[in-house]
């Protein structure tokens, strides 16, 4: 068992995930470097938006980020849920819950929250560097890399995403990521006069369709076309572009799905897969361990991916600040987030399969569970899921 205190720590992995793990390192006294496989730091400061929710603000107040995210997000008040029909279902007060919970909800550009992340990770981001594999001994462990270098340092942390080269590594066995039955297209457009509700976070259900848009910044608003395998995999999107297809499957749909699709400039938008895995017991060995969607990767139905990986970048450094006992500490860190994050993919993946639904009989039960428990169930229960953060343990 290890008794040295830890000074180093490799984390594989520049995502939101890997950047705010060696902030949270770094806050906690602990020296990190990440090392990422992109080799251009656009490569990775892409992608569409994200909604930082009312358990991840905590976390990046707890290593001193709240600030810096406040000033590129922007606040959110409300969520909405509609049907495609233009009926609405239900309504959730985002602010309410915010003054409750002392902390807001903002809505930001996955892309400027990286920028943020990375700015002040500075010159402990290494570009170009894809893991090859690791080795561990009683007192740390050394990460190969496929250009020859090799790093040394206390402990490893996967921080490296869906297909983890390093859960690869400790899981060489285990079976692929399951898709989740859905495609999406993703998108921002630019339409600060079509009077989108400023501050809230629209969902709209349909017949084996979801929509879902949100405002960033500067009039710019999100927006998710997700359809399910059953229309998808019909699809021939042969000589069709990404335009024509959204636009003919949200066809009919309620202002301003048809607006936002036309709005979006044709360059950035494609089909994305959703993934995630099976829960697993544990995901650390003596001098490994994993963080976000290396560990527990899950569907957006939530909204909790990069969520939870703030969440447990900040919940590993606390378990290590101080810490002699590696293995220990490890431990520790997946009491703390093993069942929590296992509970998250299973929500997720159950709301998923309700979103889903496509026979006009399942979709009419739906909207009217919706409508008569959206209070009673599935708010209540979604807030005391994921407001259980283990921050404070």
């Amino acid at each position: 068992m290890s008794r040295s205190p830890i000074k180093e720590v490799v984390v594989v992995g520049g995502g939101i995930g890997g950047l705010t793990t060696a902030l949270a390192l770094r806050r906690a006294g602990i020296s990190a470097r990440v090392y990422e496989r992109a080799s251009r730091l656009r490569d990775i400061q892409a992608g569409g938006g994200l909604v930082l929710w009312h358990n991840a603000i905590p976390a990046l107040r707890g290593i001193g980020m709240e600030e810096p995210v406040q000033k590129i997000g922007h606040e959110l008040r409300r969520y909405r849920f509609r049907s495609w029909r233009d009926r609405d279902l239900a309504d959730w007060s985002i602010e309410r819950m915010a003054g409750r919970l002392g902390a807001p909800a903002y809505t930001v550009s996955r892309a400027e929250l990286h920028r943020t992340l990375s700015a002040e990770v500075g010159d402990d981001l290494v570009l170009g560097a894809r893991c090859a594999g690791f080795d561990s001994d009683a007192d740390g462990v050394t990460v190969r890399f496929e250009d020859g270098r090799e790093e040394r340092g206390d402990l490893l942390v996967g921080a490296d995403g869906l297909r983890s080269a390093v859960r690869g590594a400790m899981m060489p066995y285990e079976p692929p990521p399951r898709y989740a039955g859905v495609t999406a297209w993703q998108g921002i457009a630019h339409v600060p006069g079509l009077g989108t509700p400023g501050h809230t976070f629209v969902s709209t259900f349909g017949r084996g369709r979801w929509f879902v848009y949100y405002p960033l910044t500067d009039g710019h608003v999100y927006w998710d076309a997700i359809i399910s395998d059953r229309i998808s995999r019909r699809m021939d999107a042969f000589g069709q572009t990404w335009r024509e297809i959204v636009t003919r499957e949200f066809a009919g749909w309620p202002v301003p799905v048809a607006e936002l699709v036309e709005a979006t400039p044709m360059g950035g938008v494609s089909p994305i897969d959703i993934f995630d895995r099976d829960p697993v017991t544990r995901w650390s060995t003596d001098r490994a361990t994993l963080v976000g969607d290396a560990a527990h990767p899950m569907t957006f139905n939530l909204g909790q991916g990069a969520n939870q990986a703030i969440e447990g970048a900040v919940v590993l450094a606390s378990c290590l600040a101080g810490a002699r006992d590696v293995p220990g500490a490890l431990a520790e860190y997946e009491r703390r987030r093993v069942a929590r994050t296992a509970k998250v993919v299973r929500r997720s993946r159950a709301n998923g399969a309700f979103s889903r639904w496509s026979a006009p009989a399942a979709c009419w039960f739906r909207d009217a569970f919706m409508r008569l428990t959206f209070d009673r169930l599935v708010y209540r229960k979604t807030y005391e899921l994921t407001m259980d953060t283990g921050l404070s343990h």
